[in-house]
């Protein structure tokens, strides 16, 4: 099928990588194709296309000063996800305590907390009813025995916007040498928020979901916890990334990172409304079809729907077949089998869950994409019931 004629709807498992982002990623590959570790002129020019990059991630972020906060980069999101839980784990604690994580993280949160679980570690998964985090749960459960806390920003699969920053301040509180990360993968450069307002020690973004491609993830630590040592690399080797990340660092993934990190935020504003207008378009033309699973509070990007007693991967190969790409969750888990963690966490019995599809738009669709998705999925309803 020509590219041309594909309808793409699910930015939230991959982006399109911009122009700017493809042309700096040829510069590295092409041009300034030295070891950034190495100290002659090659190395330099690879090496300043590494800081380059991680300053422009670190800005996006609000860290402006060596002081603010330091970037790693990795080789994706979900390293950097298991750089945090485990590398703050193997920092200070080897012998148990309470976790908390929420009951619907992305599977590169939840399969490190099943590890810790294993190792006699107290896992607790906070309820996401309705798509917010139950702060009551975190209040009555979380104590001074509590070592790790890891909240998803916005859930991959709902849209959800979990209050990050507000859990962050109860496990604070009630647990101040706990070490507080979140992943961020889904809202960065989707809504506003910096390192400082969410009150983390660390966070999660990646590359290949803001228009760049795939290859590359940072974890953003405070200094405090460079000074205090309280966390280790999983990695070990040359001590590439500070010590944090050793093995050579891929400059054309991370450089293409930076570009498009930079153009996103140029154009934040302008694609928020592009999106927001879209969104509205599409629940205004699915609401008689299918049921929107709006979560309590949440980015606009993100669209979960519930068919009418059809199963998703059954809509999902019909709307393939028509040039259409949705797809049924989070693509790390969108070949295993069983219900989505996600959707059940968010309220929804099995059958349910099992019939829900989302839709993830980005400023690079139309309304044209929307109206033509539209009609489709009605047909597809309508098709598929029949031969149910």
């Amino acid at each position: 099928m020509a590219r041309d004629n594909i309808i793409y709807l699910d930015n939230s498992a991959t982006t399109r990588p911009s122009n700017a982002s493809l042309e700096k990623m040829r510069e590295a590959l092409c041009v300034s194709w030295g070891n950034a570790g190495s100290t002659h002129a090659m190395g330099n020019e690879a090496h300043k296309l590494l800081e380059e990059a991680r300053n422009i991630v670190g800005v996006s972020l609000g860290i402006r000063r060596p002081q603010d906060g330091h970037v790693i980069f990795t080789g994706s999101g979900s390293e950097a996800n298991n750089l945090a839980i485990f590398g703050s784990i193997e920092a200070k604690v080897r012998d148990g305590g309470k976790v908390f994580i929420s009951d619907g993280e992305h599977p590169s949160v939840n399969e490190c907390a099943n590890a810790l679980e294993k190792k006699g570690f107290e896992v607790h998964r906070v309820p996401t009813v309705g798509g917010a985090l139950d702060i009551g749960y975190l209040e009555k459960h979380c104590d001074k025995s509590t070592v790790l806390a890891s909240f998803m920003l916005v859930n991959n699969e709902t849209g959800a916007l979990y209050d990050v920053a507000r859990a962050a301040s109860v496990v604070r509180e009630k647990a101040p040498k706990a070490f507080i990360h979140s992943d961020c993968v889904q809202g960065y450069l989707k809504t506003r928020f910096t390192f400082k307002s969410l009150g983390v020690d660390a966070l999660t973004v990646s590359s290949h979901k803001v228009n760049a491609p795939k290859g590359a993830g940072a974890l953003v630590i405070t200094q405090e916890v460079i000074r205090a040592k309280r966390l280790v690399p999983v990695i070990l080797g040359g001590g590439q990334e500070t010590g944090f990340r050793s093995g050579t660092e891929n400059i054309p993934a991370i450089a293409a990172f930076g570009a498009a990190v930079k153009e996103g935020m140029g154009d934040f504003g302008e694609r928020a409304q592009t999106v927001r207008e879209l969104r509205a378009l599409l629940e205004e033309k699915i609401k008689d079809t299918v049921r929107i699973n709006r979560p309590e509070k949440g980015i606009d990007c993100i669209v979960n729907m519930t068919l009418p007693q059809i199963k998703s991967e059954t809509m999902l190969n019909f709307l393939s077949g028509e040039g259409i790409c949705i797809s049924a969750g989070s693509a790390c888990s969108a070949r295993s089998a069983g219900v989505s963690r996600a959707l059940t966490a968010f309220g929804l019995p099995d059958s349910e869950a099992d019939c829900s599809v989302r839709v993830s738009l980005s400023h690079l669709n139309t309304a044209e994409d929307i109206e033509t998705f539209a009609a489709v999925l009605s047909a597809g309803v309508d098709r598929l019931a029949k031969i149910r």
